[in-house]
């Protein structure tokens, strides 16, 4: 029998799991992961600004291991999302 903090856990996966398998979802996730820096490192050396790129990096980070990307696949998936973005941009 699972433990309750372990069912939440999985709950919250399967949702963000759904979320990211829509469209909307695909779209939305694609521009938090590439505004929240997670495929490349800061180039900043502000104290300040590298602990909020931390914290925008850490959520994007939690999200990424509850739909199940690894960072082996970041590099894929960050052209992935670029592109999904460039779109979007080029049909407005």
């Amino acid at each position: 029998m699972a433990k309750p903090r372990a069912k939440a856990n999985n709950a919250i996966a399967d949702a963000w799991k759904g979320f990211y398998q829509s469209p909307a979802g695909r779209l939305a996730i694609a521009d938090l992961m590439v505004w929240c820096n997670v495929y490349h490192d800061t180039a900043t050396i502000d104290p300040i600004q590298l602990a909020r790129e931390a914290g925008e990096r850490a959520v994007a980070q939690r999200i990424a291991q509850l739909i199940g990307l690894r960072p082996e696949t970041f590099p894929q998936q960050a052209w992935d999302d670029t592109d999904i973005l460039d779109n979007i941009m080029r049909s407005k």
